[in-house]
């Protein structure tokens, strides 16, 4: 059936032709008006007259073409301030295609990459993307992005003019519907923040004066260089080494001398160690050498050797001229350590030991120095307990007028009566207490008890003699060394005039100007001050005018070969006449046979010590000394 139709109303099949208007509305945006006169309008709503119709039709038309209008602009102004966004940015935007062909970088991207414009760039076809990365790191960069997630990087590139930069880049990729379309990233110059923190670096890792590795870098490469060395199943060897009296040096020439001195001591060590090398300072007079894949030992014996031997050689600069000599130790991994802490202790150890054979030596870590060093912790220990024990106590040798036999004074020497040990002598301890500080306590305990003894002899009616007193480095360092000494002497009663400190050379220059404030303080309490070991130092006319010490002790070492050997003879000579020319007394050590006694006498060195005239004797023997003397042992040429 067919529906029923309103009269004169056209049926669904039939069009009405569009008023004029139209076609000229759909012309003018842009529709062909005769293509729309064609087409009929069709009545959307059946139930509307056709009157209402085209009313809303036009102005649902108007609407859209006006939202289109809007939206355009607003695209149009977007546009305009995110290109304006894009080209004024203070960093770096830009665009690349998956196979790393520039798209578009802005201004600022250009700039770092050394050219005027964007255009520029894109214009110059050898460019490319290697202008951005070179093709290892953006192959490292496409590897690592993922969608949507940045990928950081500080990459050096070469610009335009082929100078270097850092650049950070930060990259991410933009897929549509799975495929990778592009890259869209953004460059910062970092250059100068790099440079900062390169100086930075340089400054903490690296030491200010001889450009060398300093202890931290020098800790981090061992062990990267054991890590190797385990890899490639290799061995490797570890040179400690430490310069002799470089504080001597130091205080005596100036810090300007001491540090041109360090300058061309590293030349040489790096140049002795040879190429692929790592060569550190991490100490004021201490340097580390690593040699990897040493498999031969006698390569790196031929290192230590040519490190010492140039080492040695004279060193000429600001009007002085010396030599300096080292000591080295060396350990080997992985014989006597798997990790940088045993090879450093097992080096350390050599250089002990070589130090111990006297100058410019080097040593090889053996098991038999392991086992010396536990033996220095036992005595250590053992020390720690004497005091307390009173297994310490004192001997005392005289020092005789050779001319008449008579004791003009006595030095105390600690001896130690170990419970299990037996009597140790000074020489296995006394390291051992300077190096623990122990000898803080124990030479306390000595000035104490020498002075008292020595009072004790006077009020029992015996000749006043000094009584000398070796002093410890350690010891004279501690602050307060002045006052302990006042109060020594005037709890015990002695006059200061009785008690003689013997320093040394080495003590005496190391911070003089502190050095002679405390000797000025004992000189003026009236204390005698006398230099120990004559001659075995850095021996200065200066300091001895500075420091005005009363008396100089000529080395044993002098005296033992003084009648057979021209070089100690002259040297003995020498030390002689200085002390006379600077009115200095002087007394000669180790004197234990009539052909030393009587070349010293010759020189007119008349005070004598030694075994020629007696050994330390215990305190219940000086008595008898101190009124008999030697007389009978003097020198029948004199008496």
């Amino acid at each position: 059936m067919q529906p029923r139709r309103r009269p004169g109303t056209p049926s669904r099949a039939q069009g009405i032709e569009a008023p004029p208007e139209i076609p000229a509305l759909l012309e003018e945006n842009g529709a062909p008006a005769a293509e729309a006169v064609a087409r009929p309008f069709v009545e959307r709503r059946r139930n509307h007259p056709i009157a209402r119709s085209w009313p809303e039709a036009l102005e649902s038309l108007q609407r859209l073409l006006q939202g289109y209008e809007n939206a355009n602009k607003q695209l149009v102004a977007d546009e305009t301030k995110y290109r304006s966004i894009f080209e004024d940015s203070p960093v770096g935007i830009f665009q690349i295609a998956p196979e790393g062909t520039p798209l578009s970088l802005n201004s600022e991207m250009a700039r770092i990459l050394g050219y005027a414009s964007p255009d520029e760039f894109l214009a110059d076809k050898s460019a490319g993307a290697a202008r951005f990365f070179p093709p290892r790191q953006w192959s490292k960069i496409t590897s690592s992005t993922r969608e949507g997630k940045v990928r950081r990087l500080d990459l050096q590139v070469a610009n335009r003019d082929g100078a270097a930069k850092w650049v950070r880049f930060n990259v991410r990729e933009v897929r549509e519907q799975g495929r990778i379309v592009r890259y869209d990233g953004t460059g910062e110059d970092i250059t100068e923040r790099k440079q900062v923190e390169v100086r930075t670096e340089r400054l903490a890792y690296y030491d200010r004066l001889t450009g060398l590795p300093n202890r931290t870098l020098f800790h981090d490469q061992l062990a990267k260089a054991l890590v190797t060395a385990e890899r490639k199943n290799s061995e490797a060897a570890l040179l400690l080494l430490q310069l002799d009296r470089f504080k001597v040096i130091n205080d005596s020439l100036g810090e300007r001398f001491g540090d041109r001195l360090l300058q061309e001591i590293s030349e040489r060590i790096v140049q002795a160690a040879g190429g692929n090398r790592l060569v550190a300072r991490i100490g004021g007079a201490e340097f580390a050498i690593v040699l990897q894949d040493a498999k031969d030992l006698n390569g790196v014996i031929s290192v230590a050797e040519k490190i010492v031997n140039q080492l040695a050689a004279e060193y000429s600069f600001f009007g002085h001229s010396l030599n300096v000599f080292c000591t080295l130790g060396i350990s080997l991994y992985p014989k006597d350590g798997r990790d940088s802490e045993s090879l450093i202790k097992a080096a350390d150890i050599a250089m002990n030991c070589a130090r111990e054979d006297g100058l410019n030596r080097f040593r090889i870590f053996t098991d038999a120095m392991n086992d010396k060093v536990q033996e220095s912790l036992r005595i250590e220990h053992g020390l720690q307990m004497a005091l307390a024990r009173n297994e310490l106590f004192l001997v005392y040798q005289p020092q005789v007028d050779a001319r008449s036999g008579e004791v003009t004074g006595l030095e105390a020497l600690l001896r130690w009566n170990h419970p299990q040990s037996g009597i140790i002598p000074p020489g296995k301890f006394i390291d051992v207490a300077e190096c623990s500080g122990l000898i803080v306590p124990i030479g306390e305990w000595v000035l104490r008890t020498a002075c008292a003894q020595a009072r004790k002899w006077q009020d029992e009616g015996l000749p006043p003699v000094p009584i000398a007193v070796n002093v410890s480095a350690v010891q004279f360092r501690q602050q307060g060394f002045g006052d302990l000494i006042r109060d020594v002497l005037s709890e015990t009663g002695l006059d200061p005039k009785y008690l003689e400190l013997e320093l040394t050379e080495s003590l005496l220059l190391s911070n003089a100007d502190v050095m002679f404030g405390i000797l000025q303080e004992l000189k003026d309490m009236g204390v005698m001050l006398a230099i120990d070991d004559f001659g075995t130092g850095y021996s200065s006319l200066a300091y001895l005018r500075q420091f005005k010490v009363n008396r100089l002790k000529i080395a044993r070492t002098f005296i033992q070969d003084v009648s057979i050997d021209t070089d100690d003879a002259a040297i003995t000579t020498a030390i002689i006449n200085m002390a006379k020319a600077l009115n200095l007394a002087v007394l000669a050590e180790g004197v234990e046979n009539r052909a030393q006694l009587s070349f010293l006498e010759a020189q007119q060195c008349y005070t004598i010590q030694g075994f020629y005239f007696s050994k330390p004797v215990a305190v219940d023997q000086i008595d008898e000394h101190l009124r008999s003397g030697f007389s009978h042992l003097a020198s029948p040429l004199i008496h």
